[in-house]
């Protein structure tokens, strides 16, 4: 992230005096503390930096570049492989370019392309760069955009997209591809976790009268595994590879209510987030410990829902911004059985539920430059106690305090 910094430091007096260029961007930098499963951890950072670079060939041309990176020095449980897995810290940089072709009629046409490299450390004395989970990840994409109006009053936008996106994880091999020749034992492949997705989506804006706003996003993403093999129940793998879909459909809602009085006036905004989603995959399971032999279709399939309410209070006086948020997760897998803490499967369904609430509190010191504080606590619970793979089952929290310089 230090060397994004720099480069796009340096670049942007260059940019900033260059015509038709327009350069943007926020630095954030936290120190704070993180909690995990009723344990502190020492007191750690984050950083996040975002930079746009802008440039309009005429009214209906032009390109943006955007670079972006983050650094979470807390414990976090990322989904990337089925289920959660425990990192100490990670790092997310990422690049890309768009450019911006405008129609009569209020349409446009927006070709991207990017690339994405996050990092992981599972232990505190893992190098960088060496983490199992580290991966890089190359995007294209074309959007079909138009701005028009429902009736006389009230502005839609909406888009239509088709992205792919080309994943590899760098390091990580399957031990049986690696070893199975000697052990002679079935080859699952190689580089199990690469994945080249088609995601096909819709997104639309509504500005609805009474400063109302209501956003809908439907996603149909195909998911394909060109090393992973499918597994059978006779433990033999076959030639067909993994093929996942992932379909997702949210639904959000807002208001803007009448300034309150109090404190020199309040700007209140409300709002809720409902999603549903879910996965469907052509992957099997088999566990091949001899004290609870077992096969699973279908195993990585799931039912999710999501909800999501939210409250936004600006204080007209001070500039002071308050948001607070809470979200309700709930995860019902198809086939995946729960199972006990010794590996024995149990009857039901495995299931997972997930709270979280979040706030965040942003003061004005100066034009460029805010206060920021942010907290957060997050639970998921499960009905099963198995976790030697994955965790279902854990508490954190966490709180940070900073600044935002905005350029």
């Amino acid at each position: 992230m230090k060397k994004i910094i720099i480069a796009v430091s340096l670049l942007a007096p260059a940019c900033a005096g260059a015509r038709g260029f327009e350069f943007t961007g926020k630095l954030d930098l936290f120190g704070g503390q993180y909690f995990f499963e009723k344990q502190s951890g020492a007191f750690n950072g984050y950083g996040s930096f975002d930079a746009q670079l802008a440039k309009s060939y005429s009214s209906s041309s032009g390109f943006f570049v955007s670079a972006r990176s983050i650094y979470t020095g807390f414990k976090q449980v990322n989904e990337l492989s089925g289920g959660g897995t425990l990192f100490q810290q990670s790092m997310d940089n990422s690049l890309g370019a768009k450019w911006i072709k405008r129609f009569e009629g209020g349409f446009s046409l927006k070709p991207r392309i990017g690339a994405k490299n996050q990092l992981f450390r599972e232990t505190k004395d893992e190098k960088w760069g060496c983490g199992l989970y580290d991966f890089w990840r190359y995007e294209a994409g074309l959007t079909l955009e138009r701005k028009t109006r429902l009736g006389l009053s009230t502005p839609w936008l909406y888009q239509l997209s088709w992205d792919v996106y080309s994943t590899r994880y760098t390091r990580f091999k399957s031990l049986a591809s690696q070893y199975g020749q000697e052990l002679s034992a079935p080859d699952p492949g190689s580089r199990v976790l690469d994945t080249i997705t088609n995601q096909f989506s819709y997104e639309s804006e509504l500005d609805l009268p009474g400063f109302m706003k209501a956003d809908l996003f439907a996603a149909l993403s195909l998911i394909d595994y060109p090393d992973q093999k499918v597994i059978n129940s006779a433990g033999s793998y076959l030639s067909s590879k993994r093929s996942d879909s992932y379909q997702a459909l949210n639904l959000g809602l807002s208001k803007r209510f009448n300034d309150l009085d109090a404190l020199g006036g309040i700007r209140p905004v409300l709002g809720v987030t409902a999603g549903l989603a879910n996965l469907i995959s052509n992957q099997n399971h088999l566990d091949t410990d001899p004290k609870h032999l077992k096969f699973i279709r279908s195993y990585y399939d799931y039912w999710e829902t999501r909800l999501a309410p939210n409250a936004q209070f600006t204080f007209l006086s001070s500039g002071l911004i308050t948001r607070l948020g809470y979200e309700f997760a709930a995860r019902r897998y198809v086939e995946r059985l729960a199972q006990e803490s010794d590996g024995v499967y149990a009857s039901g369904r495995l299931a997972q539920y997930s709270s979280s609430v979040s706030f965040e509190a942003v003061y004005p010191l100066a034009r460029p430059l805010d206060l920021k504080l942010q907290g957060s606590w997050a639970v998921s619970r499960s009905n099963t106690r198995y976790e030697q793979v994955y965790r279902y089952n854990y508490e954190s929290a966490m709180y940070f305090a900073g600044l935002e310089w905005r350029f």
